[in-house]
């Protein structure tokens, strides 16, 4: 018997205990996204374990909780508030070029099937006037023009004259807006692509950069308090030692 013989029914055991937990958690069996999901478990981890020591060893900042429970509460309302905009701009989307392409699309298509059906004949309950309404007309009003296709919705935010195929993805093949860029870790075009934040496991763009900042700013904000916690109540790690050898 060989050793492959022998791990043979310890992998057929793994196989189907890694099944059944795909089969409840399907974002698991997505490499990315069970990447992601490791990502954000050890991010929030990662805050409880600094926050946890400062609560459970420090008797000094207990007794002051205890005096003063409002400074602590505040602390927890930006702790809280930090995990939870963590959360929300990782979950977010940056702004897909596709996603603009197949809002236009939808667009276009409601406004044409709109100039098929609106044509209306309104007659006056005097029966001597009729008022016909077209749908082009509706749709100028709706979009200040005839709607218009993703390619030539572009090619009027760049200066005339301009090559297509400069604007053109290679990797997406799409029509590539200004300040798009493809993103390689997530395969797509972003729109306004700032960066890829591997912390947050999303692409930074149009429809996630205010969050960013918020999510930056709350962060620093706490890791500063949390710094300045760990100075005044662990002196004894942050005060140079006296003692020369």
């Amino acid at each position: 018997m060989t050793m492959v013989d022998l791990c043979r029914p310890f992998r057929y055991t793994w196989n189907r205990a890694s099944d059944r937990c795909y089969h409840f958690f399907p974002c698991l069996s997505d490499p990315a996204r069970r990447s992601s999901l490791c990502l954000k478990v050890a991010m929030v981890m990662l805050h409880l374990i600094y926050a946890g020591i400062l609560f459970l060893f420090d008797r000094d900042l207990i007794e002051k909780t205890r005096r003063e429970p409002w400074y602590t509460a505040l602390y927890v309302l930006l702790f809280v508030a930090t995990l939870a905009q963590y959360f929300f701009t990782s979950g977010s989307s940056p702004g897909y070029v596709l996603e603009a392409m197949r809002a236009v699309s939808e667009t276009d298509a409601l406004l044409r099937k709109t100039s098929m059906t609106s044509k209306q004949h309104a007659s006056s309950k005097n029966g001597s006037l009729t008022v016909t309404v077209d749908g082009n007309q509706l749709g100028r009003v709706l979009l200040g023009s005839n709607a218009t296709s993703w390619t030539t919705l572009v090619m009027d935010m760049y200066p005339p004259g301009s090559s297509i195929r400069t604007w053109t993805c290679t990797y997406c093949n799409v029509v590539q807006p200004p300040r798009a860029k493809h993103c390689h870790d997530c395969n797509k075009c972003v729109l306004q692509f700032d960066h890829h934040c591997v912390w947050l496991g999303t692409c930074i763009g149009q429809g996630n950069h205010c969050r960013f900042w918020w999510y930056i700013f709350e962060e620093t904000a706490l890791c500063l308090w949390t710094g300045i916690l760990y100075i005044i109540n662990f002196p004894d790690f942050s005060a140079p030692s006296s003692s020369f050898p």
